[in-house]
């Protein structure tokens, strides 16, 4: 019988049993029963079949694992993550993510003004929103008004020019200051189909030069006390573990050069890309040579 690779990239989320394909979960319905169902009702194709219990499960998962290999490493600090809003923005799945999240304090990530919007509606006080891709002074001063609501809100600029936004702002407005975050523009290459968004050829992100040059300017404007994260974007679908403990070293030895230069208040490192999703159905062509659990041991490894 063909299983399609449900035992490479099911997870065990679902199961085959006497020729059908069900739900893992409870009363294990299968698709075709669900299908069947919904045909009754006369409702009629695309249809979207979304199971809310899958995102609870992958985010305890995520947080498990961070947090055994936390102990396992004698590590003194803690895990965040945040849900890139620019993935899926349907209330199905943002809702879902915020109501299983929220006792871990997981946050939203927005890219574009109305993805902040959403993040500062949905997002619980205390969980930490991310702000990334391109901004404006309109945007960069919702960012400010975000703070000031008591969100816990990083804007992470990808060139100088958004490091001017946020400082005019500031001298404009009498909002809370917002952390600042600097995405830094690592030699190291990630690897896999997105490969080319990383690295010295990459289009965002602060070069060494520019980085000296942002410290400065942040020390100037007396800002550099909200000069909180660095973050570097290593490519999605990262397939190599290899590829993440190299640029973590070069990550963990700027932040240390950064901590030195005085950026006193810096204390996180922000990964971006992710993890690769397994779409083989055969086990010689897998994506990724790697497993949560190794994944979560060596960040927590390699940057204590």
């Amino acid at each position: 019988m063909k299983t399609y690779g449900i035992d490479i990239w099911g997870e065990n989320n679902y199961i085959i049993d006497q020729g059908k394909v069900k739900v893992n979960y409870k009363s294990s319905p299968s698709l075709l029963e669900i299908t069947q169902q919904v045909r009754k009702t006369n409702l009629r194709g695309p249809l979207i079949l979304r199971f809310p219990h899958l995102i609870g499960k992958q985010i305890d998962m995520l947080y498990s694992n961070f947090r055994r290999a936390i102990f396992e490493n004698d590590y003194n600090g803690k895990f965040h993550a945040v849900f890139p809003l620019k993935v899926n923005q349907f209330p199905e799945a943002v809702d879902a993510i915020v109501e299983h999240g929220e006792r871990y304090s997981y946050g939203l990530e927005a890219g574009s003004k109305a993805e902040l919007a959403l993040a500062m509606a949905k997002t619980p006080l205390g969980s930490p929103i991310t702000v990334n891709g391109f901004k404006d002074e309109e945007m960069v001063t919702l960012g400010f008004m975000a703070a000031h609501m008591g969100h816990e809100i990083t804007i992470t600029i990808e060139g100088l020019g958004e490091l001017e936004w946020i400082i005019d702002v500031a001298q404009q407005c009498n909002l809370k200051v917002p952390n600042v975050g600097i995405r830094v523009r690592l030699q190291s290459e990630g690897s896999g189909i997105w490969a080319k968004s990383s690295g010295l050829s990459a289009k965002f992100g602060l070069t060494s030069t520019e980085l000296i040059e942002a410290i400065a300017m942040l020390r100037e404007n007396n800002m550099l006390q909200h000069f909180t994260m660095i973050h570097f974007h290593v490519g999605s679908q990262m397939q190599e573990i290899a590829t993440l403990k190299r640029v973590l070293r070069e990550a963990g030895n700027i932040y240390a050069e950064l901590k030195k230069m005085g950026a006193d208040n810096l204390r996180a490192i922000n990964i971006g890309g992710g993890l690769a999703v397994e779409y083989s159905q055969h086990p010689s062509t897998r994506m990724r040579n790697y497993t949560l659990e190794e994944f979560s041991n060596s960040v927590v490894y390699l940057l204590r």
